[in-house]
């Protein structure tokens, strides 16, 4: 299947004991992001020349939505490790028509890898066919793009919420950071 999917859920996070599926009523306005974070830094050699340093690095993602009824994620236990099957995609991007997928990511139905190919300067939706975390994008491009939704187990803490009468609106959200 190529091109963005549609669902019938965005976001499902569970404790191991409790979980939470919300699904568009809840997530109507939902947003994703992702940032790289980690033990890294920049020091500078004698002769001013910049070294990259890095030690280790997770994800960290900030998540936010709003719908027509509450999220109702109070009934996870945030002293736990959560595993957030994440709705937003993240994409890799190759030379090459074979790409490496993390192996932290959604295999759930609807939430298969899918690619581009870039033909004649514009990105197409393409073929893939996937082995483990290997991705095989339909040749006849001369770049290629693979989209995978992130499977992530994290610490945080309890997530914000709120109501707005005048518009009938709940609201939600959260960071978290991978283990």
């Amino acid at each position: 299947m190529s091109g963005i999917q549609s669902h019938a859920r965005w976001i499902e996070m569970s404790d191991g004991v409790s979980s939470v599926v919300m699904s568009f009523y809840e997530a109507l306005g939902y947003t994703q992001t992702y940032e790289r974070i980690g033990g890294r830094t920049t020091f500078r050699t004698l002769d001013g020349a910049a070294v990259k340093q890095q030690n280790w690095t997770r994800l960290k993602t900030n998540v936010s939505g709003n719908g027509g009824i509450p999220a109702g994620m109070s009934g996870l236990d945030y002293t736990l490790p959560i595993t957030i099957k994440c709705g937003a995609p993240r994409a890799v991007n190759s030379s090459s028509n074979v790409i490496t997928l993390p192996a932290n990511r959604r295999t759930d139905v609807g939430y298969t890898p899918y690619g581009y190919k870039r033909v004649d300067g514009f990105m197409v939706p393409a073929s893939v066919s996937v082995v483990g975390n290997i991705v095989t994008v339909d040749t006849g491009g001369d770049a290629y793009s693979v989209a995978y939704y992130p499977e992530i187990e994290v610490l945080m803490d309890d997530p914000s919420d709120g109501y707005d009468w005048g518009s009938n609106s709940a609201s939600w959200s959260f960071t978290a950071e991978e283990l």
